[in-house]
């Protein structure tokens, strides 16, 4: 998420809030509305529901794919855009707000009123024309004022099911109220920008974008039976004097990248690299199918990068991922994700680097994944991966503030300082660029771990990370985490992997 900060001018909604009015369609309520209100509600502010009659004009094609959709695919659970009925949330009479969302969903909207934009446009027909396009919508929510916009916040979400339209649209809902709430933290920030007048982009054909999710749902199933379908693996090469270790990553083909071992039965991810008395070693996640649960695990490196047999060196009864070791005050620690615990903890080798004891508990009771600390303008930093109930990881950073590397760490700021399913969740270790900090991400928009993006860490500050992206990188097989040391560059990078020899040289 952005929170655009600017010379936007500030108005009645500039000050403190005391009521927040959400227009809402009178036949269509969702289950995200509902959400949203309880969580401006539960940060103090008076919520007021008001029902609008939207008039809607729903293709045919478009209402069987939904109905065909709810037969194939309906969960155990709802999802934000499931409808919400009138008596299972009553609305609020009508009275003016100090901030107004205008949530119906219609092209023409309320002026004055704060409404979500996709792609530039409002209403569903806009959100639905980069759905059935199968990629996901810039969102942004803005003041309207005929051609202007005053952009409050932007952010582009992560779809973990682009090829079914009931759950983009809950991932696309979720974010709209991540960047609802923000606003109402900040709502004196902004950035005018003018689009000429024109109706929303024609949304792709319906029927179409269904015969193609039946073909990938097929195309899964049909895969699962012979290969382990995301199947990570580790890859290192040397690192030569004087070579900056990005520019590796522009010969992706280099005979020098060598991947470690790989017997179908496990898959590696998430190296770090950390040298110790001359010898390399490579922290990674360790992942037995057997098991299905993580285990943190390390290989030491020869000269050429061609790496030891693994050992496992940690295992809790939960899965354990993105292992980041570094040293302070003399002695030696791992940060592994606990996200499967709801925790994030720190661990002292005893002895290095086979034995780790639990040290701290550095946050509790938080879903965080790939926290990654950095120090920054003399203050110590953390990033995370963070979500709410229903939502995607792959989309939204959170950041809180220590005083160390080993914390304690507290939030920093009312929410997420990203949503950006391009740049977002953690991918390595913070390093020095020449003068400037970089920051390796996950880029997510063509699927968890599709690929990499590195920015330069502008500003950071008390709920504020700005950044910039300097490089991105999409090599077939996706890029996940990068890491390096003195002498190597680590990587990894995820296959289709057939589960037996017997089916090698098939297209999977």
């Amino acid at each position: 998420m952005e929170v655009v900060t600017g010379a936007g001018a500030r108005n009645h909604w500039g000050f403190a809030i005391a009521t927040i009015r959400l227009l809402l369609p009178r036949d269509g309520l969702r289950r995200w509305h509902k959400s949203l209100a309880d969580g401006l509600a539960a940060s103090g502010h008076r919520v007021l529901a008001e029902p609008r009659h939207v008039a809607a004009e729903r293709p045919a094609s478009l209402a069987l794919v939904e109905t065909l959709e709810d037969l194939l695919y309906r969960r155990g659970r709802p999802g934000a855009s499931d409808c919400l009925g009138s008596d299972e949330w009553p609305p609020n009479e009508a009275a003016r707000g100090d901030l107004v969302f205008d949530l119906t969903g219609a092209h023409e909207t309320q002026r004055g009123a704060i409404v979500p934009l996709y792609d530039g446009w409002p209403g569903e027909a806009a959100r639905d024309a980069a759905l059935l396009a199968g990629r996901a919508p810039e969102i942004e929510l803005a003041l309207v004022d005929g051609d202007k916009r005053h952009v409050l916040a932007r952010g582009l979400p992560a779809l973990e099911r682009p090829t079914v339209l009931r759950f983009a649209r809950d991932a696309v809902a979720s974010r709209v109220a991540t960047l609802a709430l923000a606003v109402a933290s900040k709502p004196g920030c902004g950035v005018d920008r003018a689009r000429a007048a024109s109706s929303s982009p024609a949304p792709t054909p319906p029927l179409p974008f269904f015969a193609a999710s039946l073909a990938a749902a097929a195309r899964r199933k049909l895969r699962k039976l012979v290969a382990h379908e995301d199947h990570w693996r580790i890859a290192v090469r040397p690192l030569a004097p004087g070579v900056a270790p990005e520019t590796t990553l522009d010969r992706l083909g280099d005979p020098q990248w060598r991947w470690a071992g790989d017997d179908r039965r496990r898959y590696f991810a998430d190296p770090f690299l950390f040298e110790a008395d001359g010898v390399a070693y490579v922290f990674c996640e360790e992942f037995p199918y057997a098991t299905q649960k993580g285990v943190i695990s390390v290989f030491t490196l020869d000269a050429q990068g061609v790496a030891s047999p693994a050992r496992v060196v940690l295992e809790r009864p939960y899965h354990l991922s993105y292992p980041v070791v570094f040293r302070h005050e003399g002695h030696i620690f791992m940060m592994p994700e606990s996200c499967a615990n709801r925790s994030l903890e720190i661990y002292r080798a005893d002895p290095f680097p086979f034995s780790w004891t639990l040290d701290r508990v550095v946050l509790s009771g938080v879903d965080i994944s790939d926290a990654t600390a950095f120090p920054f303008a003399g203050s110590w930093w953390l990033t995370g991966a963070t979500n709410a109930p229903g939502t995607s990881t792959w989309d939204c950073l959170s950041l809180f503030t220590g005083n160390s590397p080993v914390g304690p760490w507290t939030p920093s700021g009312d929410g997420p300082v990203l949503v950006d399913a391009s740049a977002a969740r953690p991918a390595g270790r913070i390093f020095r660029h020449g003068e400037e900090l970089w920051r390796p991400a996950q880029d997510c928009t063509r699927g968890y771990g599709s690929g990499l993006a590195l920015c330069r860490v502008d500003a950071v500050g008390p709920g504020v990370l700005e950044q910039t992206v300097m490089r991105r990188y999409r090599p077939k097989g996706g890029l996940h985490t990068f890491n390096a040391s003195e002498r190597f560059v680590a990587i990894d990078g995820t296959v289709a992997r057939a589960k037996s020899a017997w089916f090698d040289g098939m297209t999977l």
